[in-house]
């Protein structure tokens, strides 16, 4: 299900690839509004319009919006699991917070990765935790995990959520490696 609140996650994530990749994430999530920070990247998902823009903030520039396709997209693949099957394994607490453990069967990330594991949520719905095994899109199997290291129940500031206006866009030269050009 969809969280019920609107937040910002600190997170610590592993994807399957042919090595651990390990990184560090911030999830602001304002329900038809997402924002996802990895690295220098960060993508603004706006649900009402069916687009995804990546901005690089160091260096004040975006690139063209890129619609979704997907007409089932919502904010489960940027925030948490799109779960196919899901059995309730227990109670946990998390950060201070109660949390419900599952056994969970289904798709994970933007790139909608195969999932095998166990997911915690609070009771607002917010995944704070997941430990499984997931299928890359290269089809190695290997680790999927999160850690929320910082949750913050609240409202995000809305300008956090759109491109600043003194953002620039990309030449549409400059996104050809985005594009497959």
């Amino acid at each position: 299900m969809l969280p019920t609140v609107y937040y910002t996650q600190d997170v610590e994530i592993t994807r399957p690839t042919d090595f651990a990749v390990r990184f560090e994430a911030r999830h602001v999530y304002g329900g038809q509004r997402i924002r996802v920070d990895y690295g220098t990247l960060s993508t603004l998902v706006d649900f009402d319009r069916r687009q995804t823009t990546i901005m690089m903030p160091r260096v004040r520039t975006y690139w063209w919006p890129q619609k979704i396709t997907d007409p089932l997209a919502d904010g489960r693949r940027w925030i948490g699991v799109e779960a196919e099957t899901a059995e309730v394994i227990g109670e946990d607490t998390i950060l201070g917070r109660a949390v419900t453990r599952y056994r969970v069967k289904g798709r994970i990330f933007e790139t909608r990765t195969p999932f095998d594991g166990d997911v915690w949520t609070t009771r607002e719905n917010i995944v704070v935790q997941v430990d499984g095994v997931g299928k890359g899109e290269d089809g190695t199997v290997g680790p999927v995990k999160l850690r929320t290291i910082q949750l913050v129940v609240a409202p995000p500031a809305a300008e956090v959520l759109t491109v600043p206006s003194t953002f620039a866009r990309a030449r549409k030269s400059d996104q050809s490696w985005r594009d497959g050009d």
